[in-house]
């Protein structure tokens, strides 16, 4: 049985099903980077195309070319491996010293580019993910066509069903790591206190939209600036302030938990340590682990929305902030069996 529970629609459960990643080109992404490589350096760049491989594996593949430690090869984003994603590797090369990269052999991979940069490309480094999404067998195409209208105002910024793992396993490992069970690997660790904290904001997201509250702005919020990292408290809840919210000019934020005090005050800390203290393991647990707090948009307003029609089969295509996920764009428009993690059930 899954750890998580279902979360709140923005505009009501669509009525429409849908197949997702029947086959891996139908679920096609594409990293934009957020710098431009200066062509000159001592990193490697490589954007590679990847068919039904993950991230650490290519990272592992390459660590064995070069003979490399794997922890050398950095990357921006993981991707998952249900799908055909154009991502961007690096590790540090000497300047004089040939690379034979065009002869590589890389297991359901092949390279695009091969550039220099004069620094090592961290992780996070995305501007944004380009998104092509076939839908096929598409019950009622129709009722999907006339919510896309609506999701172009925005989505919640759900944080997706693979951040927590089959049924929610990454969620499981967090309550057992916050109840004294070890684990070891350092990635797995990571995986479940990212799953911990990602429950907690979904959590917040959901009962905001059921109180009526995603698009309202209530005293004490914290915004951000769209297009950026920049947050600021408001207090006072004015005309302007809704204007701007309604012009797509800033959105609200939820936390993140983890140590120090919320930026929220009045009515919206209130709401928010009331959403919260259901859950005291999780915080008390990442309050342990020394996570800092940070404050996450609740709301994505996909880019660049098209959609092309083929009888029965929807194929989308979008561009989201690095950290957002389709899935929260889809499960607004379909009720959706995605093939490729193996779910039998409809989102």
């Amino acid at each position: 049985m899954s750890e998580l529970q279902p979360l709140a629609y923005l505009y009501t459960a669509p009525v429409a099903t849908a197949l997702l990643r029947h086959q891996a080109q139908d679920f096609i992404v594409d990293e934009q980077l957020n710098f431009t490589p200066s062509g000159a350096g001592e990193h490697i760049l490589l954007q590679i195309e990847k068919t039904g491989q993950n991230t650490q594996f290519v990272a592992k593949q390459l660590a064995e070319l070069t003979q490399l430690r794997a922890r050398d090869i950095s990357y921006a984003g993981l991707k998952d491996r249900h799908a055909i994603t154009r991502q961007w590797f690096c590790f540090k090369w000497p300047i004089k010293q040939a690379l034979p990269w065009q002869e590589w052999q890389l297991e359901g991979c092949r390279i695009l580019t091969m550039v220099r940069h004069y620094r090592k490309l961290r992780l996070g480094a995305l501007k944004a993910n380009k998104f092509q999404i076939r839908l096929r067998q598409v019950s009622d195409p129709q009722s999907v066509i006339n919510r896309i209208e609506q999701v172009k105002q925005g989505v919640p910024n759900y944080y997706g069903e693979q951040r927590f793992g089959i049924n929610g396993g990454n969620l499981s490992l967090a309550k057992q790591l916050f109840a004294g069970q070890s684990i070891a690997d350092r990635k797995l660790r990571g995986l479940a206190l990212s799953a911990a904290r990602s429950y907690l904001f979904n959590q917040q997201l959901s009962a905001r939209i059921k109180q009526g509250l995603f698009n309202q702005i209530i005293a004490g919020d914290v915004l951000q600036l769209s297009g950026t990292a920049s947050v600021f408290k408001a207090p006072l809840v004015d005309d302007e302030l809704n204007q701007r919210l309604d012009n797509q000019d800033l959105s609200i934020t939820a936390v993140l938990p983890g140590m120090g005090d919320s930026m929220a005050t009045a009515d919206s800390l209130a709401f928010e340590q009331q959403v919260l203290a259901q859950h005291p393991e999780l915080i008390n647990g990442l309050i342990d682990y020394r996570l800092k707090q940070e404050r996450r948009s609740m709301r994505i307003i996909p880019q660049h929305l098209q959609f092309a029609i083929e009888q029965q089969d929807i194929t989308l295509s979008f561009s989201l902030p690095a950290g957002c996920f389709a899935t929260s764009v889809l499960r607004e428009l379909v009720r959706y069996q995605d093939c490729g993690r193996g779910n039998t059930g409809v989102q």
